[in-house]
């Protein structure tokens, strides 16, 4: 089995305009009787609704709207003290990755008790969760189809991650028509993320070569092979065609279909094969910068792809022919696209200061589990390197 690929995703994916008004039907074929709704303030009218599509087939909602951007783990903590002695069958993410992933830790916590810090890392939950309903408002994250929770740690400027097949979600409701209330910046920036998420997960090491920490034979991540390059591929070519027409049309529904498409896609590729060297660097970017996470993402990712380019040439090559672009080199076509939305360019405009640069890259090059799935192993001179070109030096 060491030597199989293996696929695992969501347990049932829905998509298409109008699918939340199934969520109840859907919430009550989960066996649910009872859910805890996860969502923000800014998403009132979609919670009010999913709670009372879900209470016409007899599923009664609590809802918490405290959900954050990039949440602590405070939030989810605020969450359980708030529906303490209550009992719930299944918890529903409404929102982006921030509140999903708040949702897939109040699922743990739920089922199995403890601290959210007691299942950091990969493989420590136990064992299936309360099951988790993800209904994302953004096209980004591909958190409604993964096995990762990503929450913030202020206090020290960190982040804890807790990675389990246990925490892909049981449902994923894709409905774009969510999608067309979402603000220009968070779209731009969710839907840079989840191209990045298809390059890394188009260009990481083979599953022939990824490392394994012991070879059980259901891998979280594994590297790519022949499934995720083509969810990848697709996924490219759906984003670089229709960020820059979804943020020109906002109310292009045809255009948020297919970036939601294309998000779900890069979700299911990376979600399998593992990240690397630019989400290794985003997390001290992010944490120096406060930028959001997709932007800390796009901003880093042309000065890797120049650093893999040489051991991924057949990739990068295909990356410029889905992008359509004339560029020699991927890079620069993904500055390009970067243009023609508006984004920033470096970290230099996201705000990294010079005496940052250095401790960037000394933090993402102990991120071992990124880093390790780089197709070209990098020194730490070498991702200096790296981070200085990104923050915009000759």
């Amino acid at each position: 089995m060491a030597r199989a690929w293996t696929f695992q995703s969501a347990g049932r994916i829905v998509f298409g305009a109008g699918s939340v008004e199934r969520s109840g039907e859907l919430l009550r074929q989960l066996g649910a009787e009872r859910c805890l709704l996860v969502t923000d303030p800014n998403l009132g009218a979609a919670a009010a609704a999913i709670r009372e599509v879900a209470g016409e087939h007899g599923v009664g909602c609590t809802v918490f709207d405290g959900g954050e951007p990039e949440p602590a783990v405070a939030v989810v903590e605020r969450c359980l003290a708030g529906v303490r002695g209550e009992r719930f069958d299944a918890v529903v993410g409404l929102g982006g990755g921030s509140n999903i992933d708040v949702a897939k830790a109040a699922a743990l916590l739920l089922r199995h008790g403890g601290r959210v810090a007691d299942y950091a890392g990969q493989c420590k939950v136990p064992g299936p969760t309360l099951p988790i309903v993800a209904v994302p408002t953004t096209a980004g994250s591909g958190s409604e189809v993964s096995g990762a929770c990503i929450l913030s740690l202020p206090e020290d400027d960190s982040k804890l991650a807790v990675v389990d097949h246990f925490l892909r979600p049981s449902l994923a409701v894709i409905d774009p028509e969510l999608h067309l209330s979402c603000p220009p910046g968070v779209t731009r920036d969710a839907g840079l993320d989840a191209f990045c998420h298809a390059v890394e997960a188009l260009t990481i090491i083979d599953w022939t070569a990824f490392p394994r920490d012991a070879e059980d034979g259901w891998p979280l991540y594994q590297g790519k092979h022949p499934f995720t390059d083509t969810l990848a591929e697709r996924a490219i070519e759906l984003v670089a065609a229709n960020l820059p027409r979804v943020l020109r049309e906002p109310g292009d529904l045809a255009a948020r279909e297919s970036m939601a498409h294309g998000a779900l896609l890069a979700g299911m590729a990376m979600s399998n094969t593992g990240l690397y060297t630019v989400h290794a660097l985003t997390y001290p970017v992010g944490a120096f910068t406060h930028a959001s996470h997709g932007a800390c993402n796009a901003v880093l990712l042309p000065a890797v792809l120049d650093f893999v380019a040489p051991a991924r040439k057949a990739e990068t090559q295909r990356i410029l022919e889905l992008m359509r672009s004339t560029r020699e080199s991927a890079g620069d076509a993904v500055r390009d696209l970067l243009r023609s939305v508006g984004a920033p360019l470096t970290l230099r405009d996201l705000g990294l200061a010079p005496d940052e640069i250095e401790p960037t890259a000394e933090i993402g090059y102990r991120i071992r589990r990124l880093m390790d799935g780089s197709p070209r192993p990098t020194s730490p001179e070498e991702l200096l390197g790296i981070v200085r070109a990104a923050w915009g030096e000759a």
